[in-house]
C-alpha cells in the first residue's frame, strides 16, 4: 500500500543509512559509496534480504572537524534494490535513488536530509512509528541518535511498508 503523508516528529530505528568510506578521496572529491547486499531480521515478521540491482552512488566530503573527521558529507546517485521475503521468496524491486546531505554530529549521531528515495528499516521495538521496512520517495529528514533511534521530520513523501507488500 502506498500513501502520501506528512510526519512531524516520529521516532524510528534505522541501520546502514550512509557511512563515510574508508580511505575515501580528499575533501570535495566524489568517490564511490556502494551499498552492500544485506539479510536482516527483527524488522518484519520475516527475514528480509536485499540484493543490489544497480548502484553507482557516490559521496563527497563538504567539511571536516578540526581533527579531520567528516562533519558534512553529501551522497547522490542511482540505487536499485531487490527486497525479498526470505520465507516465501516473494520479491519486489525498488528504486531508492536520490540525494542526501549528512551531518555527522559531535555526539556520534547523524542528521540526514534526503531528496529522492530512501530505504529505512524500523525495528519492532522502536517507539512512535509502526515497525516495518519503509521506502520513501520525496523529501524528508532523519536524525540518528547514538542509541539507534531515529527521529523523522519534515516528511513530504510517498511511503510504502515493504513488510506489508511482501507478506
Amino acid at each position: 500500500m502506498r500513501r502520501t503523508f506528512t510526519i512531524v516528529a516520529v521516532a524510528a530505528s534505522a541501520v546502514g543509512l550512509l557511512a563515510p568510506a574508508a580511505g575515501a578521496a580528499g575533501k570535495g572529491d566524489w568517490h564511490p559509496a556502494p551499498t552492500e547486499p544485506f539479510v536482516t531480521s527483527g524488522v518484519c515478521s520475516f527475514t528480509m534480504k536485499g540484493d543490489i540491482v544497480r548502484d553507482t552512488t557516490e559521496a563527497r566530503t563538504l567539511s571536516t572537524y578540526p581533527d579531520g573527521s567528516v562533519e558534512v558529507e553529501e551522497a547522490r546517485g542511482p540505487l536499485v534494490i531487490r527486497f525479498t521475503n526470505a520465507s516465501t521468496g516473494r520479491s519486489v524491486v525498488r528504486d531508492v535513488s536520490g540525494y542526501a546531505l549528512i551531518r555527522y554530529l559531535e555526539d556520534g549521531g547523524r542528521e540526514y536530509h534526503f531528496d529522492g528515495g530512501g530505504s529505512i528499516p524500523v525495528r519492532v521495538a522502536s517507539p512512535g512509528f509502526p515497525p516495518g521496512w519503509y521506502i520513501l520517495h520525496g523529501r524528508f529528514t532523519v536524525v540518528g541518535h547514538t542509541d539507534g533511534t531515529r527521529i523523522f521530520s519534515d516528511v513530504h513523501a510517498t511511503v510504502e511498508n515493504l513488510c506489508e507488500t511482501l507478506t
